[in-house]
């Protein structure tokens, strides 16, 4: 995070960094807030507004133009990896803000006191949806760029100085395309005339008639009696005893 350090190119707008591209601009009108957090007051708490200006989102940070710079604050800029808990407020009135917790980078005009700055973001005309997803989109993919360059970090780097080191040119920024049906990966065709003939379910199957010449075996009886035959045979010889002799 740095405050009036930003190049400007004298036609309202900066000079890039090197490998730096331009992802997104504001809708002017854009509020700045750059106040210390409460819970960390500090001796000397910093407080910068300005009422007015526009945010530009790239590969490497957000750069904040007030609309009629101030001696106090001429531009601002802050590295996407040190933006933290970044999230958007949604007011019952009002314009929609956003939100985030900044770690303050060395020679950055900002006190070495402040280990942790709060910025905030008021969306005047409208657009912190957009800029909202479109910095969280870019911040992901840097840091799965870090992550993996942490990995084989051996000179205990800062991760916003690692990101320095690092060529931004092979970090994919464009949104990925959405899901589309080819129509090539179909498990059915839509419509029997794709395939020439009706779809048949496979419980509607007929049963495939028997090739000529195939052995048919017949089914052989047991060899064996089955259990308790002998005991159900001597109950039946003894009821119809029972029976002629009941009728003589």
């Amino acid at each position: 995070m740095s405050i009036n350090w930003v190049m400007l190119d004298g036609k309202g707008s900066f000079v890039l960094l090197p490998a730096e591209r331009f992802i997104h601009k504001t809708t002017p009108r854009v509020a700045l807030a750059i106040t210390t957090p409460t819970t960390y007051p500090g001796n000397s708490p910093l407080a910068i507004h300005c009422s007015s200006g526009t945010v530009y989102l790239t590969n490497q940070r957000i750069v904040y133009l007030p609309e009629k710079p101030a001696t106090e604050l001429k531009s601002f800029s802050a590295p996407l990896l040190n933006l933290h808990d970044t999230h958007m407020t949604v007011p019952w009135f009002g314009p929609n803000a956003w939100q985030a917790v900044l770690q303050p980078v060395p020679g950055g005009n900002i006190p070495a006191t402040q280990a942790a700055i709060e910025l905030k973001l008021t969306f005047k005309e409208g657009g912190a949806p957009d800029f909202h997803s479109n910095l969280e989109r870019i911040k992901e993919r840097l840091q799965q760029v870090v992550s993996t360059a942490r990995e084989n970090n051996l000179s205990g780097q800062r991760q916003d100085q690692m990101l320095g080191n690092m060529n931004l040119d092979n970090v994919h920024l464009d949104q990925l395309p959405s899901y589309q049906e080819s129509g090539r990966d179909r498990v059915a065709p839509a419509n029997a005339d794709e395939t020439g003939g009706a779809v048949v379910s496979p419980m509607g199957r007929s049963p495939e008639p028997r090739r000529a010449g195939s052995p048919v075996h017949a089914a052989q009886p047991p060899s064996d009696a089955p259990p308790g035959y002998e005991e159900t045979q001597q109950q039946s010889i003894q009821a119809e005893l029972d029976r002629r002799l009941s009728q003589t």
